[in-house]
């Protein structure tokens, strides 16, 4: 954890000293596969592509107008849900690409791309939805993107969409499942 707080904290320094971006714009940032990201087998564990889906999500909002719409309103980015695919696995010390495409935006959700490449291989996909919380209230997107020049809406393909379409169900279902294990008890 501290190298994840040390790394977020470090894009938000260095922000200060590169170019801004536009909040659609696709963005790429180089990593070395880590001996601390590695399990037994010497290859990137499956939880740290999530690490690395955050950081470039991170570095998106931070050199982004996001960052102020989103600090000014005292917001809290937050990720609803996540799928990853992974095709080939990333081995200890090689350098791998991670890049973020913004796949569009409705009233509520904001839907990226992370493609994990490395020498033009795409060796992992993840789709993310991610919205702003204030209290534990969803903010009106719009509001935000209106603020930093978005466009009124950008629709992300019906296959993003897809993915996505059964998470609430699955939490319900979910819920009911815990509700009538902790009853036989």
């Amino acid at each position: 954890m501290v190298y994840y707080w040390f790394t977020v904290l470090k894009i938000l320094v260095v922000r200060n000293f590169q170019s801004s971006v536009k909040y659609d714009q696709t963005i790429k940032r180089t990593y070395r596969v880590g001996l601390f990201d590695c399990d037994g087998l010497r290859v990137m564990t499956a939880s740290k592509y999530t690490v690395y889906m955050d950081f470039i999500r991170w570095e998106l909002i931070a050199r982004s107008k996001l960052f102020k719409a989103i600090v000014k309103r005292g917001l809290a980015p937050t990720l609803g849900s996540q799928k990853i695919i992974y095709r080939k696995p990333l081995k200890l010390w090689s350098k791998f690409d991670v890049i973020l495409e913004n796949a569009g935006w409705d009233e509520k959700w904001v839907y990226n791309i992370h493609y994990f490449e490395q020498n033009k291989e795409i060796k992992a996909v993840g789709i993310t939805r991610a919205l702003v919380w204030k209290r534990d209230v969803p903010s009106v997107l719009g509001d935000i993107m209106k603020e930093i020049g978005g466009v009124e809406k950008s629709e992300p393909p019906a296959w993003v969409l897809d993915l996505f379409k059964k998470d609430k169900e699955i939490i319900e279902k979910s819920q009911i499942i815990i509700e009538m294990l902790a009853d036989s008890k």
